[in-house]
C-alpha cells in the first residue's frame, strides 16, 4: 500500500533552530488529503482580537534573582503587576455571550461561550534544593476557579490559609491577553445586518473561515447580554469532577516501600516542601516536612472520559462508541509516562540517575490552578524534579485534550527527555501514521528500528527515530492508536508554541512495542512491583516470580516524544525570568469515536497546521 505523506511537515535546521514548512513532492499515487477535522477544532480569541472590547492587557516585572532562589520563597506571583493606563474600559467578562443564526429558523441561537482571563505570573520555588538554578520564570497564564498551590493549610485535608484564596487579574474586565473560547461546529450561517437577540448589544461578527477549503467560511455572533450566557460549567461541554480524596495531605510515608502506588520516594527535597500534618488511614495523624495532596481526577464529555489520580499520573482514558455519547468503551491507556536521562532504570549508563512520573515528578510538583467553564477544563502543574518550574497546562475540550510543556530545566544527558502514551495489552491493537497509514499491530513485538538495548554487554537504553516507519522529526506529523472493536481511537500531533522552542531542535518521535520493555512503572499487564527499581532488583524478580513477559509491564504500542541532548532552558542559567530559551511545545489529543481500527489521523493533523482563519468585524 503506498504511504499516504501529508503536505505540510516541519524541517528544523539544527544550527539555525528554526521550523520551515516544506511542502512534499505527491506520489503519483498519493491518495487526495482529506478535509481537515474541523468540528473538532476550538476557537480561542484574544481580548486582541476584539479591540471595541478590550483594553491594555497587565504587565509585570518579576523580582530579581537571587529572591526565589537563595531566600526560600515559594510563590507563584514573585513580582511586580502594573496595569497600563488606558482610555478604553473593557468589556464585562460577564456579559459575553454567543449566537449562531439559524438561517432556517431565521433567528439567532444562544451557544456555549467561556471567557478566561490571564495575567502574568511569576513562578519561585525557594523551598527545593534546586531553586538556585531555576530563580523565578515569568508565564502568562489563568487566572484560577480554585488556586491550588496556595492551599497550603489544614490538619488532614488541604485549605487555603485564612484569608487567602485564587488571585484575581488585576484588570477585571475584558483586556488583550484574555481568551474568549468556542467551538467551531457550533458557527453557523451569516446573520442579516443589524440583526441581534433581545435586549444584546455591541454586535462582533466573526468570521470563521477553512484555508483549505476556499468559500467555506461559517459565522459566530458575539453579543453584551445584560444577564449574561446561559452557559456555564453545569450545563457546558465538559465535566470536571475531583476525586473523593482528592484534597487529602499524604506523603512518600503514606505508601509501603512495596506498594505499587507510592509516591515521591525518590529526590524529595526538589519538591515544594511543604510542612504540617498528614493523617493516615488508621487514623495516625504525624508531622511530615514534604506533604502533598493527592489531586485526582475525573474529566468527561460527551465523547471520553480520562482520569488522572493526581499531577503527572494520568492513569485511563475511554472512549464513547460511534454515536453513543458517554458510553464509554473500555480503558486503551495504561498510562502517560516520563522519563529523564534515559529510558529504563535498567539502564546503566547514566552518570546522573533516572527518573519518572510516578516516584520522582509526582510528589515534586504541586496543582497551580483549575478553571471549569462552559466550553472547557483546565488544570495547571507546577514543577518536576530539578525542573523546579517547569509547568503542564491540560486543556480538556469536548473532543480533544491538549498538554502544554513549558520545559524550564537543566541539560538532561546523556539521553534527554521522553514524553510517551503506554496502552492496556488487548485493548489498543493498532498503531497508524502518515508513513503507515495501514498500520501495525500493538502485540508487544517491534516494528521498528532505532531502539539500542546494550552497550558493551551492559544494559543500556536509547531510542532513535526509524525514518522507514515514520517521519524523523516530531513536530506537526499526527500519530494514532486504535482499540479493538468500538473502543475507539486516539489522534495526537505536537505543535511548538514559541520561538524559544527551537533552541532545541531535536524533538523526534519515540516508539516501542516490546513486551519485554519494562522501563519501571505502569499498571498494566500488571501494576509494576517496586517502581521506579531495575527490573533485575532481586525484590522486583521476587514479586515477578517466572511470569513471562506478556504478564509483566512492558510496552505496548509505546509512542510520543524524545528530546534528544537537551540544552540549557531554564533562561540560560542567568538567573533571568523572562523566557528566552525554554521548550514550549503542546501535544494534541484527538479523541475519535470508531467502529474499528482504521486511519484517520490525518484531517486531525491538517486541523493543527492549518488552523481555522479568524477575522472580527
Amino acid at each position: 500500500m503506498a504511504a499516504h505523506v501529508p503536505r505540510r511537515l516541519v524541517a528544523v535546521a539544527a544550527g539555525a533552530a528554526l521550523a520551515i514548512l516544506v511542502p512534499l513532492t505527491a506520489r503519483a499515487d498519493t491518495p487526495t488529503l482529506l478535509p481537515a477535522a474541523r468540528a473538532a477544532e476550538p476557537v480561542v480569541l484574544t481580548g486582541a482580537q476584539l479591540p471595541q472590547w478590550s483594553r491594555l492587557a497587565a504587565t509585570g516585572t518579576p523580582k530579581p534573582y537571587p529572591s526565589g532562589a537563595t531566600d526560600g520563597v515559594r510563590d507563584a506571583h514573585n513580582g511586580t503587576v502594573v496595569v497600563p493606563p488606558d482610555l478604553r474600559t473593557g468589556a464585562s467578562v460577564d456579559r459575553i455571550t454567543a449566537w449562531r443564526w439559524d438561517d432556517g429558523r431565521s433567528a439567532f441561537v444562544a451557544v456555549p461561550v467561556q471567557v478566561d482571563q490571564r495575567f502574568p505570573y511569576f513562578l519561585a520555588n525557594g523551598r527545593s534544593s534546586f531553586s538556585t538554578y531555576s530563580g523565578t520564570d515569568t508565564e502568562l497564564t489563568y487566572q484560577w476557579d480554585t488556586e491550588a498551590w496556595k492551599m497550603t493549610d489544614g490538619r488532614c485535608t488541604k485549605a487555603y490559609p485564612v484569608g487567602q484564596g485564587p488571585t484575581a487579574d488585576p484588570i477585571a474586565t475584558l483586556d488583550d491577553d484574555d481568551e474568549v473560547t468556542f467551538m467551531a461546529s457550533d458557527a453557523g450561517d451569516q446573520a442579516p445586518a443589524g440583526v441581534a437577540p433581545k435586549g444584546a448589544t455591541s454586535r462582533q461578527e466573526v468570521t470563521v473561515a477553512d484555508p483549505l477549503r476556499p468559500g467555506a467560511v461559517r459565522y459566530m455572533y458575539l453579543f453584551l447580554s445584560p444577564a449574561g450566557s446561559r452557559f456555564s460549567a453545569a450545563n457546558g461541554y465538559v465535566r470536571y469532577q475531583r476525586d473523593a480524596n482528592a484534597d487529602e495531605w499524604i506523603d512518600k510515608a503514606t505508601f509501603p516501600d512495596a506498594d505499587p502506588e507510592k509516591l515521591g520516594s525518590s529526590n524529595t527535597s526538589y519538591g515544594p516542601n511543604l510542612t504540617g500534618s498528614v493523617c493516615d488511614a488508621d487514623g495516625t495523624v504525624r508531622q511530615s516536612t514534604d506533604r502533598f495532596a493527592r489531586d485526582g481526577v475525573t474529566v468527561s464529555t460527551d465523547n471520553y472520559r480520562w482520569h488522572a489520580s493526581g499531577r503527572w499520573m494520568i492513569r485511563s482514558l475511554q472512549v464513547a462508541a460511534p454515536g453513543g455519547a458517554r458510553r464509554y468503551g473500555l480503558d486503551l491507556l495504561d498510562r502517560w509516562k516520563g522519563r529523564a536521562f534515559q529510558q529504563s532504570p535498567d539502564s546503566s549508563i547514566s552518570v546522573v540517575g533516572f527518573e519518572d512520573e510516578q516516584v520522582n515528578w509526582e510528589a515534586n510538583s504541586a496543582l497551580l490552578g483549575e478553571r471549569v467553564g462552559a466550553v472547557r477544563a483546565i488544570r495547571e502543574v507546577w514543577g518536576a524534579d530539578s525542573g523546579t518550574n517547569v509547568t503542564k497546562t491540560e486543556t480538556f475540550y469536548r473532543d480533544a485534550v491538549t498538554y502544554r510543556y513549558r520545559l524550564r530545566v537543566h541539560p538532561i544527558p546523556p539521553d534527554g527527555l521522553y514524553t510517551s502514551w503506554d496502552y492496556n495489552h488487548g485493548v489498543a491493537v493498532r498503531y497508524f501514521n502518515a508513513l503507515k497509514p495501514e498500520g501495525v499491530p500493538i502485540d508487544g513485538v517491534n516494528d521498528d528500528v532505532g531502539q539500542v538495548d546494550s552497550v558493551g554487554g551492559a544494559p543500556a537504553y536509547f531510542d532513535a527515530p526509524d525514518a522507514t516507519f515514520d517521519l524523523p522529526l516530531a513536530l506537526l506529523k499526527w500519530e494514532q492508536v486504535s482499540g479493538s472493536g468500538r473502543n475507539g481511537s486516539l489522534v495526537y500531533v505536537l505543535e511548538d508554541k514559541g520561538a524559544t522552542a527551537f533552541t532545541n531542535p531535536l524533538v523526534v518521535p519515540y516508539y516501542r512495542d516490546d513486551a519485554c520493555f519494562d522501563d519501571g512503572t505502569g499498571d498494566d499487564p500488571v501494576a509494576r512491583p517496586w517502581p521506579g527499581e531495575a527490573s533485575a532488583d532481586p525484590r522486583v524478580q521476587a514479586a515477578y516470580g517466572s511470569a513471562p513477559c506478556d504478564r509483566r509491564q512492558g510496552a505496548w504500542g509505546s509512542h510520543g516524544v524524545h528530546f534528544f541532548a537537551t540544552h540549557d532552558s531554564d533562561n540560560g542559567f542567568v538567573g533571568s525570568p523572562v523566557p528566552v530559551d525554554e521548550v514550549d511545545a503542546q501535544q494534541w489529543q484527538f479523541v475519535v469515536p470508531t467502529d474499528g481500527p482504521r486511519s484517520v489521523g490525518e484531517p486531525y493533523a491538517e486541523s493543527v497546521r492549518a488552523p481555522l482563519v479568524i477575522t472580527v468585524r
